[in-house]
């Protein structure tokens, strides 16, 4: 047997045996009685030169039913130049799927867009108490009939920042079929060219910057009392 069909044979294996596990200790019905948070509340309104608009004419998850304990809440911002970005915010605590369900490129290819670019880059975030964290993000280059997003994203899964389904599943079969809580953060804005992603991750950095404690441990992790949440 060839060595690439080999691989490929061990990793449907391995992705199939993660998936088993995963249904073995997953309770029916999923994380009943778990709180969701409440997000809108945790989301700034305004910070450094970004004001909280009304939300017009965006690109939003289809999904309307969450399961228990998972949230998700929509914002517009504009800056003092007048530029716009999206805002979408989900969180899944462990067991639920709704972050991973609203990952940007099914969101977008199932309403009409196709993805024509696709990029993956690591930003640095920082804000209140000194932390900083390494976040992987995604940039995609979105096209649908009547016009162009750019879009940028990043999805927490546990401590782990991932940037495809795949990598997702295979973290969770690394730690032994364990379920993780997750939480995606995504911005977009009509357009095609690239400056409109260093516009994001400029809007980014003032966002985590300008989060809460509780904001900043839900959306990206960040445990004050953690040492190794915090880069040196």
């Amino acid at each position: 047997m060839a060595s690439g069909t080999l691989k490929a044979l061990l990793a449907s294996a391995l992705m199939l045996a993660a998936a088993m596990f995963s249904g073995a200790v997953s309770p029916a019905g999923g994380a009943a009685g778990v709180t969701a948070p409440t997000l809108d509340h945790l989301l700034p309104d305004a910070f450094g030169v970004w004001s909280r608009v009304a939300l017009s004419d965006a690109v939003l998850p289809q999904e309307t039913d969450l399961g228990p304990g998972e949230a998700i809440a929509y914002r517009s911002y504009q800056d003092d130049l007048g530029r716009k970005v999206t805002l979408v915010a989900a969180y899944g605590p462990p067991l639920g799927d709704s972050v991973r369900l609203h990952r940007p490129e099914t969101c977008y290819v199932a309403q009409g867009f196709t993805i024509e670019d696709r990029k993956v880059e690591t930003m640095s975030l920082s804000g209140a108490g000194g932390w900083r964290r390494a976040v992987d993000i995604v940039h995609l280059a979105t096209k649908s009939p009547a016009r162009r997003e750019a879009v940028t994203y990043w999805l927490r899964s546990g401590d782990t920042f991932t940037t495809d389904a795949r990598a997702t599943q295979f973290l969770s079969f690394q730690r032994g079929g364990a379920q993780l809580d997750g939480a995606m953060i995504r911005v977009s804005s009509q357009g095609d060219d690239d400056i409109l992603f260093g516009l994001h991750q400029r809007f980014l950095n003032a966002f985590a910057a300008a989060l809460d404690e509780e904001g900043a441990a839900l959306l990206i992790g960040i445990e004050p009392a953690d040492d190794e949440d915090i880069l040196s």
